[in-house]
Parts: C-alpha cells; sequence; structure tokens
C-alpha cells in the first residue's frame, strides 16, 4: 500500500528571543539605512528583507553571532550601495566609506565587528574609516560637528515619528509570523470619460480650424454695388371693425363730431353760466366816469 505523500513542514514559530532583538534593534537599523540611501520607504523595504533573511539564519545561529549577522545582511542590501544620503554633513562619502562610518556613530559596532560585518580584516576597515574621516576633514567637516551628527542620529533613533514607530512594529509582526508583506495599492483606473472629452474637445478646435479655409463671400469693390434681399410685402392691415373703433383713444370725438365746437368754448360758456361775466360787467360800468355828466353846468 502507498504511503501518503508527506505534508511540507510549517515554518516554526519564531522565538522570544528573535522578537526581543528585532524589537531592539529595528529604530537603530531603520535610522541606518535611511541615512545610508536616503528615501524613508526604500529604507523600510531593505530592513524587512534584511529581518527575513535574517529570521532564517537566526535559527541556527549562536545568539552572539546574532548581531554582526543581521547587520552583515542589512549591509548588503542593494538600496544602501546605491543611495544618496540627504545628510549635508556626509555629502563628500560615496555609499562605502559612509557606511563604515555609520556603522560606528549609528550601529554602535566596535572595530572587529564592523569589520566582520563588511566582510574584511580589521586593519583594512579601520583604513576604510581612517579614508572617510580625512575626506570629511577635506569637506570642512571637523570633529566636533561629527560628534554634534552623532548625538542627532542617536536622538533620531529615540524619537522616531509614531507613525514611523508603528509602521516598524508592524513590520517586525509580519516577518515573526512569515507573512507576506502587503501588495502596493493600485490606484483606480482613470474615468474614461475625461479622455473622450478631451477628444471631443480636441475634434472641436480641428473643425474650428477648418472652417477658417472655407470660401467666404468676396469683398465689395469701391464703387460697387450689390442687391438687397428681396423681402416680401407687408401683408395689408385688415379694414377697422366695430371693436377697433370702440378702443381708439379719441373715441369720443369720432361718435360725436358735432360736440367738438362746443367742446372748445367749454370754458367761456362755463364762466357766462356762472354768473361771474355780469358781476365784473357792472363793476366795469361803476368804474368807467359818464361823459353827460361831466358835460353839465
Amino acid at each position: 500500500m502507498p504511503s501518503a505523500a508527506p505534508t511540507p513542514a510549517s515554518p516554526a514559530p519564531a522565538s522570544s528571543a528573535l522578537s526581543a532583538f528585532l524589537r531592539g534593534i529595528e529604530r537603530r537599523a531603520f535610522v541606518f539605512v535611511q541615512v545610508q540611501c536616503g528615501r524613508d520607504e526604500v529604507a523600510q523595504a531593505a530592513l524587512g528583507r534584511a529581518m527575513r533573511a535574517f529570521r532564517e539564519v537566526s535559527a541556527h545561529s549562536p545568539l552572539s553571532a546574532w548581531p554582526a549577522a543581521f547587520w552583515a545582511l542589512l549591509v548588503a542590501q542593494a538600496e544602501l550601495a546605491e543611495g544618496q544620503s540627504d545628510i549635508p554633513e556626509l555629502g563628500a562619502l560615496s555609499s562605502g566609506p559612509r557606511a563604515a562610518l555609520l556603522l560606528r556613530i549609528v550601529a554602535g559596532l566596535d572595530f572587529a565587528h564592523a569589520a566582520q560585518v563588511l566582510g574584511v580584516s580589521e586593519p583594512t576597515y579601520r583604513f576604510a574609516l581612517q579614508r572617510a574621516l580625512q575626506q570629511l576633514g577635506d569637506a570642512g567637516v571637523s570633529y566636533a560637528v561629527l560628534g554634534a551628527l552623532r548625538e542627532r542620529l542617536h536622538r533620531q533613533v529615540k524619537t522616531l515619528p509614531p507613525e514611523r514607530a508603528e509602521a516598524l512594529a508592524e513590520l517586525r509582526a509580519r516577518v515573526l509570523r512569515d507573512a507576506p508583506e502587503p501588495g502596493p495599492v493600485v490606484p483606480p483606473p482613470p474615468s474614461p470619460w475625461r479622455r473622450r472629452l478631451a477628444w471631443i474637445a480636441l475634434a472641436l478646435l480641428a473643425l474650428a480650424f477648418a472652417a477658417t479655409f472655407w470660401p467666404q463671400t468676396p469683398a465689395l469693390a469701391p464703387g460697387g454695388v450689390q442687391a438687397l434681399p428681396v423681402e416680401p410685402a407687408p401683408a395689408p392691415m385688415p379694414a377697422g371693425s366695430d371693436a377697433d373703433l370702440v378702443t381708439h383713444p379719441d373715441f369720443a370725438q369720432i361718435a360725436a363730431p358735432g360736440d367738438e365746437a362746443l367742446a372748445a368754448d367749454l370754458a367761456l360758456l362755463s364762466w357766462l353760466a356762472s354768473g361771474e361775466a355780469d358781476a365784473a360787467l357792472g363793476a366795469a360800468e361803476q368804474a368807467t366816469p359818464d361823459p353827460e355828466a361831466d358835460d353839465a353846468p
């Protein structure tokens, strides 16, 4: 009877020692990579890959070898050799001497462990470190400036922004669970209407441009005559009706034409009828002297 196929073994759960080690080193490691390559998201991605590789190495390595093994895996990430630091004091250093210096002032490794991380002998590492300090001196970076930079980077390790510290904690949790990294967020496809409207606008502009080449009516020469378009004569007004007569503004005069002369003398007749005319005539007679009375002896 054939035996059943063996079930692939699930990865061993991470130990509490590995969790404590990663928790204690993740902040310094992030600052190290960020200073070396100059980009936060790239630094966190490189740190995640180094953590995953170290998870496998830690399973068969003694605890004393963990620091050198971890930093060696971190320095081997391609982003550290290709990136450019955004720290002005380190602008004169190339990636190699810069990594040799950061292993001392950020990682805090001694000469022997730093040489082990870089895979070189201790004298070679000392020479590389001396070369880096000489380049900084030529660029005007003194030992006092370098010491201030060391203190600033140590404060940066302790005072990472809360959102970055939370992102590192989530990264460590995924590494310990051996969970895959979340895929990149794919933005939704753009609406096709925006592109269609752009094409419609372009077509309208093309039509407007083509219209400028259409033949137009030639301009009238000096002294020329151009016939006006023939317009139809307006329709005759219909004959007036009784309704038109009633609504006429002079309907009263049209209806009684004989009253026009009476209306003209209406003011005079009203004055005579009021008696004011007789009174005025009597007063005038009294005021006029009698010529016969003047001639009497």
